[in-house]
Parts: C-alpha cells; structure tokens; sequence
C-alpha cells in the first residue's frame, strides 16, 4: 500500500464517515459500491446524493448503506477511490485504520474519563477523526477499549461507528441505559451483536 496516495479527507466530519466505510470494510472483507441516490421530502426529489453500498452475500444476510453526501463532499472523493483500488490494497488500509482506531481510543479514554459528557463528546469526536494520523496499536482489543468507556459516551462511539439499521442505535442506546452493575462491581456491558439479532427477531427483519 502506498500510504503517501491515501486521499484523507481535511474535514473531522468526513474523516469520520471515512473511518465508518473503512471499519465496514473491515468487518465484510469486501470494497462498497459507490451509489447514487435520492431523497423525497414533502413531495420534492432531493438529491443526488452518494451512498457507500455493500450487498447481502453467504456471509452477510444483510446488505448496509451508508451516507456519503453530496458529490463535492471529501468522503465522496474517498470512497471512489476506494473502489477504484485493488481489494487486497483497501482490506490492507482498512486493517490498518482500525489498529489506528484501537491506538486512538486507548489514548482518548484517559483524556474523557473526568469530562464533563458534551466535552468529552466533542474530544471524541476530534479524536476519532485523528485516526488516520495515528500510530498503530498492539494490544488491547477494540470491543475491550469501548467497554472501558462510560455508558452516554459508549453509547456515542457506538452511534458514530456502529453504522446500525434505523432506530436500532436508540434502543442500542436503551439497553446500555439501563444496563446492571455486575458482581465485581463493572458495568456490564451488552454484546451488541447479540442485541441487534433480538431486535430484528422483534421487528421482522
């Protein structure tokens, strides 16, 4: 991989909806498409706007979609470039970005701990759109790290990387709410794998 041509995005916003195609390609070992849509609102066609766009496959039943924005935006540019490399150079990136990922949020989880919650959230915000200018780390787990992190900001972290179908980051947020503390004292932390089956189960998808 030749690091040097990596189109990061400047923008903390659109470096975040980088990270969010990257961690998907991650987790699917495939490259998106990348799509044009629309919006309607009140009777009016808005649009177009660009979607990053993964099918359901033998391993994935369900495809997932995420939003890119309109055509000038730097995740745009990204995810097109993205498409137009070789697969084993994009899982390559991607694999790389979450050890970033892992490094970046070990770093930030002292930095937050004391913080007030909407500071705390806006340092976690920056941090993770640091990502791509981090070093890589080689320990601890990514699901580890979230699980070390208080439950509002957990569940902020998981809202802006999750990339979960609609409505289930609420009741994601919920379950993390109104979680238990366990007998050795620690917050128990629910599989959030586990908690998206369930509510699929419950709304028939």
């Amino acid at each position: 991989m030749v690091r040097s041509h990596v189109p990061i995005p400047s923008d903390p916003v659109e470096r975040i909806r980088a990270l969010r195609v990257l961690r998907e390609v991650y987790r699917r070992g495939k490259k998106p498409s990348l799509e044009v849509t629309y919006r309607t609102v009140n009777g009016s066609t808005c649009g177009p706007y660009y979607v990053a766009r993964w099918r359901g496959d033998s391993r994935f039943k369900h495809g997932r979609t995420l939003y890119l924005g309109k055509s000038d935006n730097e995740s745009v540019s990204f995810t097109e470039w993205l498409v137009s490399m070789d697969r084993e150079e994009v899982l390559e990136l991607a694999r790389h970005i979450m050890r970033n990922l892992r490094s970046v949020l070990k770093t930030l989880l002292a930095e937050v701990s004391d913080l007030p919650y909407k500071w705390a959230r806006r340092v976690l915000a920056c941090g993770l759109s640091l990502t791509f200018d981090a070093r890589p780390a080689d320990s601890t787990r990514l699901r580890d790290l979230l699980e070390e992190l208080p439950g509002r900001l957990e569940s902020f972290v998981v809202r802006t990387l999750g990339g979960w179908p609609a409505h289930y980051s609420s009741h994601l947020r919920k379950v993390i709410r109104s979680r238990r503390k366990s007998f050795d004292g620690k917050h128990e932390v629910p599989d959030v794998v586990l908690e998206l089956e369930r509510w699929k189960l419950r709304h028939g998808r």
